[in-house]
C-alpha cells in the first residue's frame, strides 16, 4: 500500500487544560474562536431560538468542493484492484493507534472496548484514550475485509450503503458535528463530508436503489481518516473549551463524546454488514475479542431441549410503577431520546426467562413456519414473500431444505450451529414465532405471547439500575471495560466477545430473567417515541426527530457488540421491523387480568413525523385516527384535483378569481411561470412533500425529469395510480354523517407522463446519490418538519441538491405546532430572548442567509375543504430564491 502521508500539522501537544502554544495561522484554522469568543458562541448554541443561517452551516451541511457525486455503472466500477487489501494489514493501515499499543489491549493481545466516560471528570488523557479505542476497533474490524471487492459490494439486501461508506462516515461526522459546535473553524475535506455525511433509512424492505456511486478508493479514505484522526486528538488535548465538558449538553465539548457515540453506533452496524457479506471478503483479523468459547462445543444436526439448548421457562415478574428516563445532569454521554420522563404503571407480567434459542426456533423452522401466512403480520407476510425468506438470515443450511440442517455465520467465520445462542431475527420473524406459540398451545387473547415493552424490559433488569443512590455505578458500562465483563462473567456486553453465547451463560437478573443487558439486542413492541421532556440537541437536530414515524420498533438492553452508549442502561435504540442487527427476542406472557398493550409510545404527544402514528388507549381512538388519516388523504385528492374532472363546480359562482381551478394547477403555473421569470434551468426538479401528486403531474410539460416525493406511502400510491390509471376514487364528508363518492380525475394529456417519477421518501434523511436538481419545490412541507433548517441545509454548497442559480420554491402558511416541530426549531412565530416577535418570513430569510436571494414573494391562497359547505381559506406565503 502507499506509505503513510505526512500528516497534516505538526506541534508541541500538552495534557494541561491549557492550550499549547502553535502558530497563529493553525490556531485560526483549528479554533475559529478565542476564549471569550467561544463562551459567546457557546450561549448562542444553547440559545434555542437564535437561527443559525445557512451560510453559516454550509461546509457542514451539504456543502463541496465543487465535485459532484457521480452514479456508477455498477459497483465494480470503483473497483481498482488496490494492492494491500488481503491478508493481514500491513502497519501503514492504521491511522490512529495500533491495536497492540492502543488503550484497551489486554494480556491476551485482544482489544476490548473501555468503560464509558464520565464527562463530568474525565481528564483529557481519559478522551484521548477513549478516542483511541473507538478509532481503532473501527480500524480493527474493516481489517477483517479482504479485496476492495468487500469494501464496494453492496448488502444482499442492497438496503445500506457499501461498506466504504461506513469506513469514512464516522470520521465525516467527526469533523461535520465539532463544526456545528463551534470547536473547527473549516472542514478537512468538504466533499467527503458531503458525501459520507448522510447514512440511508430504507422506507420499505423493497427500497433497493442506493449503491451504484463512484467512491473514493480506499487508500484515498484511509488518507482522510488520517487527516480527520489528527485533527481530533488534538481539539481533544488542546482546545480550550475542553473546560466547560463538565456542563455536559451544555457544553461545546459534548460535539467531541457525540463524535465518540455516533462510531460506537457503527461499529456494531459495520460489524452486522460484514457478517452479512460472503465469507471468503472476510477475514478473521485476530486482534478483537474471541468468540464465546462455547463456539468449540459439539453440536447436533437435530437439537433437543434440556440437551442442547436449555428449556425455557417463564418466571413472573411483579408489577411496579417506575419511570422511564435519564437525568440530564447522569455525567455520560446521552442522545436526545434517552432523556426527559415518563413513569408508567407495569401489571405483574411473566416472561420467558431466556431469550428464544437457536434451538427453541428450530422448532419453528422445522415444522413449516415461514410457510404459513396465518402467524405472519400483513406486512411481515409481505416481507417473507418478497426475500424468499426461509430460515433466519445467519443460518447457513449445509443440505438439502427439508433436512433443516445449518451451520450459523458469525462476523468473520461460520461455525457449526450453537443452539444454544439467542437466535438472531428481525421483528417480523419474532411476531411470527409467537403467533405460532399461540396457536400451538392453544393461547387465547389473554395469555397470548407476546414481545416485551420497553417497561416491561426496565421491570426484568437488575434491581440496581433502579437504585439512584449508586449513582454512575447503576450503569455498568461507566465502571467496566469488556475484559473486565468477561473476566468477572457479569454479561456478554461493551465487546466481551466477538460473538453470542449460550442464553443461559451468565447469572440472571434479580428478577432471574437472564441477558437483560448484553448477548443479542431485544426487539419491543413499542414504536420508538419521545418522552415527556424530549429536547432536541443543537448538535444533531434530526438523530431522533425523523424516526417517530410508527415504523421504529424499539430495541433494548444491547449485544454483544455494543459499547459505550449503545452498552448503557439508558440506551434506547430502534430499527424498522424488516432490518437485522445483532438482535433476538423474549416471549412476554401479559397479566391476565388486564392483557392489554400497553407502550411507551402510547397516547404519545409528539412531536411525531407526519399524522400521529402512535398507539392510542382507546380501540375507539385507534378507529378516528386511521378514519383522520384516510380523511386527510381524501382532503388532499380533493385539494389537488377537484375541478379536473367534476362536471359542476357549485363554488364556481361565489369564489374570486384566483380561488378557481385546482391547487396542484395553480401552483404548478406559479412555478412554470417564476422559472422563465427568473431564467431558471428546466432539466431536473424535485418536488418534496408532493403528497398525491398534483403539483408534479402539473409540471412535467415545465421540466424534462421531476422527482416527486412524499413520506406518505397512500400519498405517493395514489399519485402513481393517478399517473397510471387517470383516476382515483375517494369519499369525503358531505355534511353530518352522509358521505360523497368522488373522483379525482387526471386531464388527459398528463396520464403516463414518463417523465415523473414518484417515490416514498423522507425529507430528511435524503440518500447523497440523489443527484443535482435545477429546482426544489417545497409546497406546504415547512411547517410539518421535524428539523426544517435541516432540510433547508441540504440545499447550500457546491455538492448539495440544488445548483448553484437553481431556483427554490417554498409555499407554507406557516402553522407551526409543537406536535410536528419541536418549539426551538420553529423559523418564527415566537419571541426572541428580547422579547422581539421574530416572524416565519424573517426566520427563513435569516435561515438561508447569504446563500440565497429572495427574487419573489406572493401569497397563493388555497382552500381545504371540510364538508360540502364548510372550507377552511389557506392564505400561504409563496417565495422563490435563487442559490448564489
Amino acid at each position: 500500500p502507499p506509505p503513510k502521508k505526512k500528516k497534516m500539522f505538526s506541534s508541541v501537544l500538552h495534557f494541561s487544560r491549557g492550550a499549547p502554544t502553535r502558530s497563529a495561522a493553525l490556531q485560526r484554522w483549528l479554533y475559529p474562536t478565542t476564549t471569550n469568543a467561544m463562551q459567546q458562541q457557546q450561549q448562542r448554541l444553547q440559545s434555542s431560538k437564535t437561527p443559525r443561517t445557512l451560510s453559516q452551516q454550509q461546509d457542514t451541511a451539504a456543502s463541496g468542493s465543487g465535485q459532484v457525486q457521480q452514479v456508477a455503472s455498477g459497483w465494480e466500477a470503483n473497483v481498482k484492484n488496490l494492492p494491500g487489501l488481503t491478508g493481514a494489514r500491513q502497519d501503514s493501515w492504521w491511522t490512529g493507534r495500533a491495536p497492540a499499543g492502543c488503550p484497551g489491549v489486554a494480556a491476551d493481545g485482544r482489544l476490548y472496548s473501555l468503560p464509558l466516560p464520565n464527562l463530568a471528570s474525565a481528564s483529557r488523557q481519559d478522551l484521548l484514550d477513549y478516542f483511541d479505542n473507538t478509532w481503532t476497533l473501527t480500524e480493527a474490524l474493516f481489517a477483517s475485509l479482504q479485496t476492495e471487492e468487500a469494501f464496494y459490494r453492496p448488502p444482499k439486501h442492497h438496503l445500506r450503503h457499501p461498506k466504504i461508506f461506513y469506513y469514512a462516515h464516522t470520521a465525516a461526522v467527526y469533523v461535520n458535528k465539532m463544526r456545528v459546535a463551534g470547536l473547527l473553524a473549516k472542514p478537512v475535506d468538504k466533499y467527503n463530508e458531503h458525501i459520507f455525511e448522510t447514512g440511508v433509512d430504507e422506507m420499505k424492505w423493497d427500497d433497493m436503489s442506493k449503491n451504484h456511486m463512484v467512491w473514493p478508493d480506499v487508500y484515498q479514505v484511509k488518507d482522510y481518516r488520517q487527516r480527520v484522526y489528527d485533527t481530533v486528538k488534538d481539539i481533544i488535548l488542546n482546545h480550550p473549551a475542553y473546560e466547560t465538558l463538565p456542563q455536559l449538553q451544555k457544553s461545546p465539548f459534548w460535539a467531541v463524546a457525540l463524535g465518540f457515540e455516533h462510531e460506537r453506533i457503527h461499529l456494531e452496524t459495520s460489524s452486522v454488514l460484514i457478517r452479512e457479506l460472503p465469507k471468503e471478503l472476510v477475514r478473521n483479523p485476530g486482534m478483537l475479542p474471541s468468540y464465546h468459547p462455547s463456539v468449540n462445543n459439539p453440536s447436533t444436526t437435530t437439537p433437543e431441549a434440556g440437551r442442547d439448548f436449555p428449556v425455557n421457562e417463564f418466571v413472573e415478574v411483579p408489577g411496579q410503577r417506575l419511570t422511564l428516563g435519564k437525568a440530564r445532569e447522569f455525567p455520560s454521554f446521552g442522545w436526545d431520546n434517552e432523556y426527559g420522563n415518563k413513569t408508567m404503571e407495569v401489571k405483574t407480567f411473566r416472561t420467558s426467562q431466556f431469550k428464544v434459542s437457536n434451538g427453541e426456533f428450530w422448532e419453528f423452522v422445522k415444522s413449516g413456519g415461514y410457510a404459513e401466512k396465518k402467524y405472519w403480520t400483513e406486512e411481515g407476510w409481505q416481507w417473507r414473500m418478497f426475500r424468499n425468506t426461509k430460515w433466519p438470515t445467519f443460518w447457513v443450511p449445509t443440505g438439502p431444505t427439508g433436512l433443516h440442517q445449518y451451520k450459523l455465520r458469525l462476523t468473520f467465520d461460520e461455525v457449526d450451529m450453537p443452539w444454544s445462542w439467542p437466535v438472531n431475527v428481525n421483528y417480523h420473524e419474532a411476531k411470527a414465532y409467537c403467533n405460532w406459540r399461540n396457536q400451538r398451545e392453544g393461547r387465547t387473547t389473554t395469555n397470548a405471547l407476546r414481545l416485551m415493552t420497553e417497561a416491561e424490559h426496565k421491570c426484568m433488569a437488575d434491581q440496581s439500575v433502579r437504585q439512584l443512590d449508586l449513582g454512575v455505578a447503576r450503569d455498568p458500562v461507566m465502571l467496566l471495560s469488556g475484559h473486565d465483563m468477561r473476566q468477572q462473567r457479569l454479561s456478554n456486553l461493551n465487546l466481551a466477545y466477538m460473538s453470542e453465547s449460550p442464553v443461559d451463560a451468565f447469572p440472571p437478573a434479580s428478577s432471574g430473567v437472564y441477558d437483560t443487558f448484553g448477548n443479542t439486542w431485544d426487539w419491543c413492541e413499542d414504536h420508538f417515541s419521545a418522552l415527556p421532556g424530549f429536547q432536541i440537541h443543537k448538535h444533531y437536530e434530526d438523530f431522533s426527530l425523523p424516526c417517530f414515524d410508527g415504523q421504529h420498533n424499539i430495541i433494548m438492553g444491547g449485544s454483544f457488540m455494543s459499547t459505550g452508549d449503545e452498552a448503557s442502561i439508558f440506551a434506547r435504540f430502534h430499527f424498522r421491523p424488516h432490518f437485522y442487527q445483532h438482535a433476538g427476542f423474549r416471549m412476554v406472557e401479559p397479566n391476565p387480568e388486564d392483557p392489554t398493550l400497553v407502550t411507551t409510545c402510547m397516547d404519545n404527544p409528539g412531536p411525531f413525523v407526519g399524522s400521529n402514528p402512535f398507539r392510542r388507549s382507546k380501540e375507539a381512538d385507534h378507529v378516528a385516527a386511521r378514519y383522520s388519516q384516510q380523511q386527510a388523504l381524501s382532503q388532499f385528492l380533493h385539494l389537488h384535483f377537484a375541478g379536473a374532472g367534476e362536471s359542476e363546480n357549485k363554488l364556481t359562482a361565489v369564489l374570486p378569481a384566483e380561488l378557481r381551478g385546482n391547487y396542484a394547477q395553480r401552483t404548478a403555473n406559479w412555478i412554470s411561470e417564476a422559472t422563465r421569470k427568473h431564467g431558471g434551468k428546466t432539466t431536473r426538479l424535485l418536488d418534496l412533500g408532493c403528497g398525491p401528486g398534483g403539483v408534479a403531474l402539473h409540471l412535467a410539460p415545465t421540466f424534462d425529469k421531476v422527482l416527486a416525493m412524499d413520506l406518505c406511502s397512500a400519498s405517493i400510491e395514489a399519485a402513481q395510480q393517478l399517473q397510471r390509471e387517470g383516476r382515483v376514487a375517494y369519499t369525503l364528508e358531505s355534511e353530518g354523517e352522509l358521505q360523497e363518492s368522488l373522483v379525482a380525475l387526471l386531464p388527459a394529456h398528463l396520464r403516463r407522463t414518463s417523465n415523473v417519477q414518484f417515490q416514498q421518501g423522507d425529507a430528511t434523511c435524503l440518500p447523497p446519490g440523489i443527484g443535482q436538481f435545477d429546482a426544489v419545490a417545497m409546497c406546504n412541507l415547512l411547517d410539518r418538519l421535524p428539523s426544517p433548517r435541516g432540510v433547508l441545509g441540504r440545499l447550500v454548497g457546491d455538492s448539495s441538491l440544488l445548483r448553484d442559480g437553481g431556483l427554490l420554491f417554498i409555499t407554507s402558511p406557516f402553522s407551526w405546532e409543537s406536535q410536528f416541530t419541536p418549539k426551538e426549531l420553529w423559523l418564527g412565530g415566537f419571541r426572541d430572548e428580547r422579547g422581539q416577535p421574530v416572524s416565519s418570513e424573517q426566520g427563513l430569510k435569516q435561515t438561508l442567509g447569504s446563500s440565497f436571494e429572495l427574487v419573489q414573494s406572493d401569497t397563493l391562497p388555497y382552500l381545504i375543504r371540510d364538508h360540502s359547505r364548510k372550507y377552511q381559506l389557506i392564505l400561504a406565503s409563496a417565495t422563490v430564491w435563487r442559490k448564489v
